[in-house]
């Protein structure tokens, strides 16, 4: 900009200067050669001016805008500029936006780590005490007198602790997904079926132990584009959750329909349902409800379930009754939109 200035008063001083030669040169009348060296002069003065009448107006406007941003940062309201109709004023506006959406998002990320420390911590505090179990029965083991029965009695235990160390670790490697941005989807067709099996081999052993019955109704023929690894993985929580909030003796249904341009999964169980108030928040990060407060999970399962889908071009929608049970419903897209 200076660079650019002191061009422009190079050229005006050198447009005076040759206007004047030319004068003084080809002007031969005393008169007219006198008004015309006015004539000049008053175009330098007005020119001058002007720059010193702009300059001002620009560094005013400068300082005008640096202190409203000053107030601004430092949390101060500049509502009573919105009244001046003045560029100024148009700035100030602007910036309030800017400030007021760089303070929600500010907001939003102080809650997310407030919320990713509390999980920690829980997290550190629950997998203290499987490895305090564990590290308990392991020393009783070596006590000689111990008998066969209660050998069997500390495998017992020591399993149990070991598969609530698997949980809270399976817990850990979600968020640290979710934390990363490690979801990179590979997306090819291929066959539904494939990647239901994969789902429900991971949780049978779940729900053979708590004698939730699974079912699923899906032809072998149904193709959709979809990233086979992280969409069983989709599956798979919502699969999770079904069984955990299903009674003994329960059962979980799934059925697979192709449509115009989505083919659905549908995920039925007969578990708790869901509260109508809660249907929106449940795939919140860290979401859960009070009533399963004391249920083991941490509120991350749905909402990765949710972001794998959307990251296909999907959706999740969901169904529920208090008492009878829930009804998720995965729509991959049937063909691929670039």
């Amino acid at each position: 900009m200076k660079i650019f200035r002191y061009l422009l008063i190079g050229l005006n001083i050198l447009v005076v200067g040759a206007g004047i030669w030319i004068v003084s040169r080809y002007v031969g009348d005393a008169g007219v050669k006198t008004l015309l060296y006015w004539t000049i002069l008053a175009f330098v003065l007005l020119g001058l001016g002007n720059y010193i009448y702009f300059r001002k107006r620009f560094i005013d406007f400068s300082d005008d805008i640096c202190g409203c941003t000053d107030e601004i940062l430092h949390g101060n309201s500049m509502k009573h500029a919105y009244n001046q109709e003045t560029l100024t004023s148009k700035m100030v506006m602007e910036l309030e936006k800017v400030e007021d959406i760089f303070a929600a998002q500010l907001y939003e990320s102080k809650k997310e780590k407030q919320e990713l420390q509390g999980m920690i911590s829980e997290m550190t505090h629950q997998i203290k005490t499987p490895i305090s179990n564990i590290q308990m029965y392991c020393e009783m083991f070596s006590e000689p007198d111990i008998s066969q029965e209660q050998a069997k009695q500390f495998v017992k235990v020591i399993q149990q602790q070991l598969v609530k160390l698997e949980f809270l670790l399976n817990i850990l490697v979600k968020s640290s997904r979710l934390e990363t941005a490690m979801i990179n989807l590979s997306v090819e067709y291929g066959r539904v079926i494939d990647t239901l099996a994969i789902a429900v081999n991971n949780v049978m052993q779940k729900a053979e132990h708590k004698n939730v019955g699974i079912s699923v109704m899906c032809r072998s023929s149904i193709r959709v584009c979809h990233d086979t690894k992280w969409t069983a993985e989709a599956i798979e929580n919502i699969l999770d959750n079904a069984i955990k909030y299903t009674p003994e003796g329960g059962k979980v249904e799934i059925a697979v329909e192709t449509g115009e341009m989505y083919t659905e999964i549908k995920i039925k169980d007969t578990g708790r349902g869901i509260e109508a108030a809660h249907i929106n928040d449940i795939f919140k990060r860290f979401y859960r409800e009070k009533a399963v407060s004391k249920t083991e999970g941490l509120g991350l399962g749905l909402y990765l379930a949710r972001n794998i889908i959307t990251l296909q071009g999907g959706y999740i929608s969901v169904h529920s009754t208090q008492g009878k049970g829930s009804s998720f419903s995965l729509c991959l897209p049937n063909r691929v939109h670039g």
